[in-house]
């Protein structure tokens, strides 16, 4: 075996034998002598046959006459008649016979082992072309037998020739450069072939099995999967062990996230199942202080090399809303509500067909939903009295103007990493810091690291902290209405410049104060 060209051409995606080399003009003339020998013979069968029965007919009345001169007996003269025919017709019949048992073919031998025989050297070679051209055609290289096959001509047992299709099989398997199998395709990427399609379904089954259960409706995958039947080079073949650990792994793409209102890069992580630094390293040139709704954060570089789609039935109860039902209030501000008998959730038995890629469910089909107990109405209170202008809204404001220069969660400052708790938003001292809704002043004076600090209660579980002022203008006890002038920046406090930390506490927890500005 050898390549005569060393530059080899990509192997073809899908594969198969080359055209046939059968297709030419027989001629049953040999130059073999033996061959020569038996068709003369056959040609001749008929004339010898009408000579010998003149010749034996000639004989027939001098044998006669010579068996009457001598006085033979009648019975006598019959056996020896009898004796002749029988004589030439056993050599006729022997003839015969040989010519039914053997017959001129060539044997092909490779590497010195004979493959089988055949009817002609003409078809012997024939055979080993197509051979050459069906390896060819496959390894993407001319390859050659050359003297490893050798043709051997003479007498044979006709039973042992074969036709050319038995020579190549044969030929072909004692090569074993290609063999014939199945091939598995992930959008259009080879991952590997066997011998048998039956490897390939059971390796997909297996890939799939744990997302199979009792109540699966159908599975099936994301990417495009093809099994093909081929001729592939026996390199190519693997079992079913490594087919199916490159199916479980995962290959190379990206995996986004979209950054949302009130999103910082700590929390990002987090929910990532990421540390900050890993996060950073996925998105250098990223400001990790600084990021912005819309945004788009690579989270990961590998996706599933394979993702099963799976459908199934689930039923599950679920809970059915209740209504609310508003009775004016005298006595409450407007916009407040108090709840005067609580409502409950009803319960229902429901029978959904839900879509599945992976672990993330896509599609959510409600097929029937029956009722098992029926919600209870709330009833609320809500306020008509005129509220007064320090009386919180429930949703805040901006406090001030300016650049926003840290958010909340985890950062590195003073050499270190700390937990922000607030946001920073940095402009000039004595710029106008104001409240940012309703309430009373619980707060205002030097506290630690903040500086000059005033602290809002809005009277709903809700404080909110202006730091790093350079003035006050507010006193505790004072009522501020959303908007109020109550400091001007600064900074004061432990600071890098003048700017206005911002925090909001809920029930004493350290919220994202981006979650509630507009």
């Amino acid at each position: 075996m050898k390549r005569l060209s060393n530059e080899s051409a990509p192997r073809p995606r899908r594969t198969g034998r080359v055209p046939n080399y059968r297709n030419r003009q027989r001629f049953p003339e040999s130059e073999n002598p033996y061959r020569q020998l038996q068709l003369l013979l056959q040609g001749s069968m008929p004339r010898i046959r009408h000579t010998c029965l003149s010749l034996f007919r000639r004989l027939w009345s001098p044998v006669t006459n010579l068996a009457a001169q001598i006085r033979v007996p009648a019975e006598r003269r019959k056996w020896v008649a009898a004796s002749v025919f029988l004589a030439a017709s056993l050599t006729i019949a022997a003839f015969a016979v040989f010519q039914n048992l053997y017959t001129t073919a060539t044997t092909v031998s490779f590497d010195g082992v004979a493959l089988g025989t055949v009817a002609s050297e003409e078809e012997a070679r024939a055979a080993s072309l197509s051979v050459e051209q069906s390896i060819s055609q496959v390894v993407g290289y001319t390859y050659r037998l050359d003297d490893r096959v050798s043709y051997a001509t003479g007498l044979t047992f006709r039973a042992s020739v074969e036709d050319e299709h038995t020579l190549e099989r044969a030929l072909s398997s004692s090569l074993h450069v290609v063999e014939h199998g199945y091939a598995l395709y992930v959008d259009g990427a080879f991952v590997g072939a066997t011998q048998t399609r039956e490897a390939l379904d059971e390796a997909l089954k297996q890939v799939s099995s744990a997302y199979r259960n009792e109540n699966t409706v159908s599975i099936d995958f994301v990417e495009g999967v093809e099994i093909e039947e081929c001729d592939l080079p026996v390199e190519d073949f693997t079992n079913l062990s490594d087919i199916l650990l490159l199916l479980n792994s995962t290959k190379e793409g990206e995996v986004t996230y979209t950054v949302k209102n009130g999103d910082c890069w700590s929390v990002i992580a987090q929910d990532h199942n990421l540390t900050s630094k890993e996060l950073e390293q996925l998105n250098p040139g990223y400001d990790i202080n600084w990021i912005h709704t819309g945004d788009e954060l690579l989270i990961s570089n590998a996706v599933p090399y394979l993702t099963v789609r799976a459908t199934q039935m689930e039923y599950y109860q679920a809970d059915i809303p209740y209504e609310i039902e508003y009775v004016d209030d005298s006595t409450m501000w407007e916009g407040d509500t108090k709840v005067i008998s609580k409502g409950a959730y009803g319960k229902s038995d429901v029978v959904a067909r839900v879509t599945y890629e992976g672990v993330e469910e896509i599609e959510r089909v409600i097929e029937s939903e029956t009722v098992i107990t029926e919600p209870v109405t709330e009833v609320q209170a809500r306020g008509t009295k005129e509220r007064p202008t320090w009386a919180p809204t429930g949703s805040f404001r901006w406090p001030t103007n300016g650049t926003l220069t840290s958010r909340f969660g985890y950062r590195n400052i003073f050499g270190g990493t700390s937990f922000h708790g607030g946001v920073d938003i940095a402009n000039s001292t004595g710029t106008d810091v104001v409240a940012a809704d309703g309430g009373v002043v619980c707060y205002a004076g030097w506290m630690n690291g903040y500086g000059y600090l005033v602290q809002i209660d809005h009277q709903n579980g809700y404080v909110t902290y202006y730091g790093h002022n350079s003035s006050l203008l507010v006193h505790v006890g004072d009522k501020v209405y959303k908007g109020q002038h109550i400091a001007e920046m600064g900074a004061t406090g432990r600071v890098t410049g003048p700017h206005c930390h911002f925090e909001v506490r809920r029930n004493g927890e350290r919220q994202n104060p981006l979650n509630y500005l507009p």
